[in-house]
């Protein structure tokens, strides 16, 4: 508990409940607070922080809903290990830890997407609709180089929308919102600009024609090619 009590901070913004719950996740992210320690009493918390125990008791319950603790009524509130209960709200902050990008964090999440995507197409293929079909039509067929990277970001979600799994329109959400960024970077690159409107026509195609294995490979050929010029960029 000393070491808890220590590393904690003054609130001094408006938005306390939200201070409280980053600067608690960082400390069990970091591992400051070790998985199964016991955190200060709720009472404790709020003086702590000069806060009102209502605001302490919300951010609690907000960190217990990622898996970063376990209120035990009448025991108090555990910290529990996030690799084992962490949900996906938690890949932002993993992958920036300390406000610096974690590289083994990043190629963990490009490893993912290189799974999860080409099984995403290939569903897709298997699945589309014909109202489906018209959407990714229409936007395959925009040439302008300036937008494709949206563009890009804007085909992945159909694709997803089309697989028939909300799942992978969720996950796929979950990738996208970590990777603007790198997505500017990849797509300030001429060839690779060009080489992405030849995938969205091939893509385009292999669902239109209802070719789940071709789409699959072609979207993990171009994953895995995208992925590597990236980690050239960053390296």
């Amino acid at each position: 508990m000393g070491k808890t009590v220590s590393l904690l901070k003054p609130l001094n913004k408006t938005k306390l409940y939200e201070e409280i719950v980053e600067q608690l996740k960082n400390r069990i992210i970091n591992r400051d607070i070790a998985p199964g320690e016991k955190l200060p009493a709720e009472r404790t918390l709020a003086q702590m922080l000069t806060v009102n125990r209502s605001t302490v008791r919300a951010a609690l319950g907000k960190l217990e809903s990622m898996g970063l603790v376990e209120i035990r009524h009448g025991e108090g509130v555990y910290v529990k290990d996030y690799l084992e209960s962490g949900s996906l709200e938690l890949v932002k902050d993993l992958l920036f830890k300390n406000n610096a990008l974690d590289m083994d964090v990043f190629k963990n999440l490009m490893d993912l997407r290189q799974l999860l995507v080409p099984e995403m197409a290939y569903c897709a293929a298997q699945n589309r609709t014909d109202k489906d079909l018209a959407r990714l039509e229409s936007l395959v067929s925009e040439t302008d180089e300036k937008s494709i990277g949206n563009r890009d970001m804007r085909l992945h979600h159909l694709i997803a929308r089309a697989s028939g799994n909300v799942l992978y329109v969720v996950l796929l959400n979950a990738f996208t919102s970590q990777m603007n960024e790198y997505y500017d970077l990849y797509f300030s690159d001429m060839e690779n600009r060009a080489n992405t409107l030849v995938f969205h026509k091939d893509i385009y195609q292999a669902i239109k024609n209802r070719e789940p294995d071709k789409a699959k490979q072609i979207m993990k050929d171009v994953l895995k090619s995208a992925v590597g010029k990236i980690l050239d960029m960053l390296s």
